[in-house]
C-alpha cells in the first residue's frame, strides 16, 4: 500500500479554511473515511490571510459568485483576477501565499496527498517529486481539472462519500495530471499507459475481489494483489474486464446483496455490511441507482 494512503485524511492536514469564523461549510470529506485527498465545499467568507505551506498540494475550484481574488505566492509576483464558475487555482505543496477577496464565493477545495503525487511522478518520470514540482496556477480553465472537480462535489452531495475506491480513482487521476500539464517534468509524451493484466492474474484478482466484497478494498489493496501500481490498475482493470474497479466492485455487491435479499431472512443492515457497504442507507443508496426499486422491495417481489 503506498504509504501515507492507509490513514483518513484529515482536516488537520489542511489549512483549514472550513474552521475559519464565517465561512459556511456546505460539504467536507472529514468524518467518512476519504485517504487519498480532502475535499470540502464552502461557502467562503471575505478572506485576508497567510497560509503557511502544508505538504499536500491543494487546488481551489470556483462554483459560483464570481470574485475579485489576489495571491501572492513568497518569492513570486503578486496575482490578481476576478474569478468565476469553472476557474481553478493550484498551488503546490510546502507554498506560503497571501490570500485576500472581499466576496462570498463557494468553492471546492481539494488536497491531494502528497504520496499520491509522489507515487505517479516516480511512475511516470522515475524521479522523486522534489524533481517534478507542480506549477502555480491562477484562475485557468481546465477541462479535466474541472470534470474529476465536479466529479468530487458529486460524491460530497449524493451520499456516494463512502466510496472510497472511487476517491482512490479520482486522486490517481488528479495526480497523473498535474505530473503531466502542471509540473516542471510536463511532457505530452510522457503518457504512463496501461499494463495489462495477464488472463491467470485477471482471475485470481477477480477472485480476491469476491472473497473480500465485504473489506475495505481500496485501490491500493487491489492494485498490491495485482501485482500492478495503483496508477495503472483503473486503466488496466477497465481494459481487461469493461468496467473500472469501482463499478465492477459496487456490481458485485449488489449482486451478492441481491443473492441474501431473495434466499435469506437475515435483515437488510446485516447485509449490507456483509456484502461491503458502511450501512442499511448506503447499500439502498445504490440498490436504487442501479436495481430500481428498494432492498426492501426487492425482497417482497422475490418471495411473493
Amino acid at each position: 500500500m503506498t504509504a501515507g494512503t492507509n490513514r483518513v485524511f484529515t482536516v488537520r492536514e489542511t489549512h483549514g479554511r472550513v474552521l475559519r469564523p464565517y465561512n459556511r461549510l456546505i460539504a467536507h470529506s472529514a468524518d467518512v473515511g476519504w485517504r487519498s485527498l480532502y475535499a470540502a465545499i464552502i461557502e467562503e467568507a471575505p478572506f485576508d490571510a497567510i497560509e503557511s505551506g502544508v505538504r499536500h498540494p491543494f487546488l481551489i475550484y470556483h462554483l459560483c459568485h464570481p470574485t475579485a481574488v489576489t495571491r501572492k505566492i513568497s518569492g513570486a509576483p503578486r496575482e490578481r483576477a476576478l474569478i468565476g464558475p469553472r476557474r481553478i487555482c493550484v498551488t503546490p505543496a510546502g507554498t506560503t501565499a497571501q490570500w485576500q477577496h472581499s466576496g462570498h464565493p463557494e468553492i471546492l477545495q481539494v488536497y491531494l496527498r502528497d504520496s499520491v503525487y509522489a507515487t505517479a511522478v516516480n511512475e511516470m518520470y522515475g524521479c522523486e517529486a522534489s524533481s517534478a514540482q507542480i506549477v502555480p496556477r491562477f484562475a485557468v480553465l481546465d477541462p479535466l481539472l474541472e470534470q474529476l472537480s465536479m466529479a468530487i462535489v458529486t460524491a460530497l452531495q449524493d451520499g456516494s462519500v463512502r466510496e472510497g475506491l472511487y476517491i482512490d480513482t479520482l486522486a490517481q487521476m488528479i495526480a497523473v495530471h498535474l505530473a503531466r500539464h502542471h509540473s516542471a517534468r510536463s511532457l505530452p509524451d510522457r503518457t504512463p499507459t496501461a499494463r495489462p493484466i495477464s488472463n491467470p492474474k485477471m482471475r485470481r484478482l477477480v477472485d480476491f475481489i469476491e472473497e473480500n466484497l465485504d473489506r475495505d478494498l481500496s485501490l491500493e489493496v487491489i492494485a498490491a494483489e495485482a501485482e500492478i501500481s495503483p496508477l495503472y490498475l483503473p486503466r488496466a482493470f477497465k481494459t481487461a474486464v469493461g468496467q473500472s474497479p469501482h463499478q465492477y466492485v459496487i456490481g458485485r455487491r449488489i449482486q451478492k446483496a441481491r443473492n441474501l435479499l431473495a434466499n435469506t431472512d437475515a435483515p437488510i443492515a446485516d447485509i449490507a455490511l456483509a456484502v461491503g457497504f458502511s450501512s442499511q442507507s448506503h447499500l439502498s443508496n445504490w440498490f436504487l441507482r442501479l436495481v430500481g426499486v428498494s432492498p426492501a422491495s426487492y425482497r417482497r417481489q422475490a418471495i411473493a
